[in-house]
């Protein structure tokens, strides 16, 4: 027992509990030794399909997500960032921002979508290489359930460094109500990354 602290709120332990369960969960976490190869260089799907690059970001006592959708001419479509007042660790965030993404995708009129995380638990709970982790298994199967909706679905694994943009627009979801979505414009906040990104992606 601590005498003198502050009494702490029971959202406050749950989060601290989730924190530390996810913290545990990704420092287990062995990935299979056969991958898909994994380049920083982002790279646009092919017609008919969309990509969406996923991230999210924690706050005290809740989360932001971020989502971008392209096309194959590698022009940003509609992107969102949403402000969730969930008290969920890092794990879990990843796992919703994930379902955001799913949804949206669906409300975009999207329907052959390839999906991209930086999340290798969440990308191989998706993919059915390994069982979901206790804390995000009733949002992966809530996630496959909306997915049998969609003409065709795949799920990439990105690198954090290729994924910036995502994880800026989940960032930015802290400062907002609920959620901001921008249709065929680019996202002010982002736009020196997609610059950048641009030039990456023409150099030889």
């Amino acid at each position: 027992m601590r005498v003198g602290q502050p009494r702490q709120m029971g959202s406050q332990i749950l989060r601290k509990a989730r924190g530390i369960l996810s913290e545990f969960q990704l420092a287990h976490h062995c990935p299979l030794q056969h991958r898909e190869a994994m380049d920083s260089r982002w790279v646009p799907p092919s017609p008919p399909w969309y990509k969406i690059n996923v991230d999210a970001a924690v706050f005290n006592n809740s989360v932001g997500g971020g989502a971008l959708i392209w096309d194959h001419d590698r022009s940003l479509v509609p992107a969102m960032s949403k402000h969730l007042p969930l008290p969920l660790g890092p794990l879990e965030a990843k796992g919703k921002a994930m379902d955001e993404a799913v949804s949206f995708a669906w409300d975009m009129r999207i329907r052959d979508v390839i999906f991209e995380t930086d999340s290798q638990i969440v990308f191989d709970a998706l993919s059915g290489t390994i069982t979901p982790p206790i804390a995000i298994a009733n949002l992966i199967v809530g996630i496959q359930h909306k997915l049998h909706s969609f003409r065709s679905t795949r799920f990439l694994h990105e690198l954090r460094s290729g994924n910036k943009p995502a994880h800026t627009l989940a960032k930015y979801a802290k400062g907002i109500n609920n959620f901001v979505t921008w249709i065929e414009k680019n996202p002010s906040i982002i736009e020196s990354l997609m610059i950048q990104d641009a030039m990456y992606f023409s150099s030889p």
